[in-house]
């Protein structure tokens, strides 16, 4: 019997659990909004920074979804300043982003951006 080498499907690895995998180029990022630029990382509460968008627009989180145009995002009721988004693989990375939030005003460059490696549905 011949055998025919595996053209079709994931291929070795892909499909590792423990691991967060893509089949469309997004990526996961976890954002930590700090309001200062000296080292003291200290968080945004963003509870105070949602607005509701008819009343209070251009509050800091819907400033930073404009600029990042996330495909989906969260972001946790706490004062931590942390805020989750999925965006597009292909043009962002965890310094342009950083570089990007970093410029909107009320940000500082104490922000944090990482890459994401899991994700929680609930």
């Amino acid at each position: 019997m011949a055998t025919f080498a595996r053209v079709h499907g994931f291929g070795s690895g892909s499909t590792t659990t423990g691991t967060l995998r893509t089949t469309a180029q997004l990526k996961a990022y976890v954002l930590t909004i700090c309001s200062t630029s000296n080292g003291a990382n200290t968080p945004v509460d963003l509870r105070d920074e949602d607005g509701d968008g008819a009343s209070e627009p251009n509050q800091l989180v819907e400033l930073i979804q404009q600029e990042l145009s996330p495909l989906m995002y969260f972001v946790p009721s706490a004062g931590a300043g942390v805020m989750h988004v999925i965006v597009d693989g292909h043009h962002n990375d965890a310094t342009s982003i950083a570089a990007r939030v970093e410029r909107i005003s009320g940000v500082g460059t104490d922000t944090t951006v990482t890459l994401g490696t899991s994700i929680v549905v609930s």
